[in-house]
């Protein structure tokens, strides 16, 4: 018996952190934002889900590190921009990356960009965005001002579009349904603003509008400098 004992723990798989953070990231961006729970991972894993406690205190701890693990993505591309570039430049470079991310991960993205991770990749990126800020030459209140309303309306329209491609098909279908609905009672004479702008509200695109408001942030930005 103690033999079979030893054979049974030497099939166990070796848990680390980063071996959970992959398996967790993959449940979420598989089966969806609401699919994880540590009994889930650890029928993923093979494991009791107790283990996972060892290196986690709860599954809102582990939400939060899957949430820094997709965002070290952004370090990745913060550290790619050349030294020499402009201030806006370089935030134009964040703001693409946050959105290409949250494409790329939209679940995982859609669990935490409205939290606060505390992590060495959210400070890295706070940093990066108020040295960017910094070189504008504005006070120092601006700068605070224009980091917090630079980084919410880049999460904010990145994790909408996350959250709208986290939704399962059925979900999508009738969303796109009721906008044709909608669409459609435009036209009706007591909604005559809307049915002037149909055609360009129907055709207007996420990434259209998320490029469009920061652009404008950042133009609102120029102009303070002036």
């Amino acid at each position: 018996m103690p033999k079979a004992n030893t054979e049974r723990r030497s099939r166990t798989p070796a848990l680390t952190r980063d071996g959970i953070l992959a398996a967790a990231v993959e449940v979420i961006e598989r089966d969806g934002p609401g699919a994880l729970s540590m009994r889930r991972l650890g029928a993923e894993l093979g494991v009791d889900a107790t283990a996972f406690y060892r290196h986690f205190r709860d599954k809102d701890d582990l939400v939060l590190a899957c949430y820094e693990r997709v965002t070290e993505a952004l370090t990745e591309a913060i550290h790619a921009v050349a030294d020499d570039e402009s201030w806006r430049g370089r935030l134009w470079q964040l703001a693409r990356a946050t959105w290409d991310l949250s494409t790329h991960y939209p679940a995982t993205f859609s669990l935490g960009f409205a939290r606060t991770t505390g992590g060495s990749t959210e400070r890295e990126l706070v940093e990066f965005i108020l040295d960017a800020l910094t070189r504008t030459g504005l006070p120092r209140e601006q700068v605070v001002l224009y980091y917090r309303m630079f980084g919410d309306a880049v999460l904010s329209l990145s994790g909408m579009n996350a959250v709208l491609a986290s939704l399962d098909p059925d979900q999508r279908a009738k969303d796109a349904v009721a906008w044709s609905g909608i669409s459609a009672l435009w036209r009706a004479p007591e909604y005559p603003a809307a049915r002037q702008h149909a055609t360009e509200l129907l055709a207007v695109e996420d990434r259209e509008i998320f490029e469009a408001t920061v652009n404008a942030l950042l133009d609102s930005i120029e102009h303070a400098t002036t």
